[in-house]
């Protein structure tokens, strides 16, 4: 080959590179404003409930999007709801020792049956892992009944333990765990076995360090499933003082909902803020998480 066409190769290899830059920037300022659009059509009903929650008016129907007068008794009717509803406090207190439980424990149970299946073969492991996946095709409301009658005989309705047990166990992060540890490197855990470490101790200081962003993921949608479950609680709980949130926000739908709208909006408000600033706090760890499993498309 010439020293003219290795020239022209060179020279040619930038212009196409700087051809391109205009077609990338154009094709990302597209992904901004689509992604910006969305974002707006996500925010506003959310920034409507918000101003709503400081309505005074008593109907919002043919009210604008800012109301004429604003006040902060709305927010203490939830406090002092006059018998019409739950307080909603007491609910916000239930959900939370419900959720922080649920996820604090489901962390340690789904870890260490994921460590046993991905680090600790045993004869019908498979089996056991096929069996697990199999399960998650099986509706929540099929077992409804079952869990009820079970958690009867044990004495456990209406107590923390029938809100908290049965989010203990996810199949989901069971599955998700165990494909985060099996994607470890061997030689970390096998250089702990030469250097004495025995299987409690390699789950303890290798496997969990190293598995951080797969728990953090495990964390956030077990938190997210019991704070915004409904169903089993409507069926477990008799008293108001054992309601969670949910619950307590039909409650004030049902007690408000016909003339005070902006009652119902906060109460919308405080049932939806913490569970959201934990997603946007740790909406990173989700990815990182999944994309590592390997369970991305």
């Amino acid at each position: 080959m010439s020293t003219a066409t290795l020239t022209a190769t060179t020279e040619t290899t930038p212009r196409r590179k700087r051809a391109h830059r205009p077609e990338a920037r154009r094709a990302k300022r597209l992904a901004t404003a689509i992604a910006t659009v969305f974002a707006l059509g996500w925010t506003l009903p959310l920034l409507w409930t918000l101003i709503g929650s400081f309505n005074a008016e008593r109907a919002t129907e043919g009210a604008g999007f800012i109301p004429s007068m604003l006040t902060s008794a709305n927010w203490s009717k939830l406090v002092q709801p006059d018998g019409r509803a739950v307080n909603v406090f007491v609910a916000f207190f239930n959900s939370t020792v419900v959720a922080v439980c649920a996820t604090l424990l489901a962390l340690v149970v789904c870890s260490m049956m994921a460590y046993a299946l991905a680090k600790l073969p045993f004869r019908g492991s498979a089996v056991v892992l096929s069996v697990i996946v199999l399960a998650m095709l099986i509706p929540t409301e099929v077992i409804l009944v079952p869990l009820f009658q079970q958690f009867a005989a044990l004495g456990l309705l209406n107590t923390y333990g029938a809100l908290i047990i049965p989010h203990v166990v996810s199949l989901f992060g069971v599955v998700l765990l165990r494909q985060f540890i099996a994607n470890l490197p061997v030689e970390l855990t096998e250089a702990a076995k030469i250097d004495g470490a025995n299987a409690w101790q390699n789950y303890r200081y290798i496997v969990l360090p190293l598995i951080r962003p797969g728990l953090a993921t495990l964390g956030i949608l077990v938190f997210l499933a019991a704070w915004n479950d409904f169903l089993w609680p409507l069926i477990a709980t008799s008293t108001p003082s054992m309601q969670t949130l949910p619950l307590a926000l039909i409650t004030f739908r049902s007690a408000y909902g016909d003339s005070e709208y902006g009652v119902v909006m906060a109460s919308t408000i405080l049932a939806i803020a913490p569970p959201l600033l934990v997603f946007l706090f740790a909406q990173r760890f989700i990815v990182a998480g999944i994309s590592n499993t390997g369970l991305k498309g």
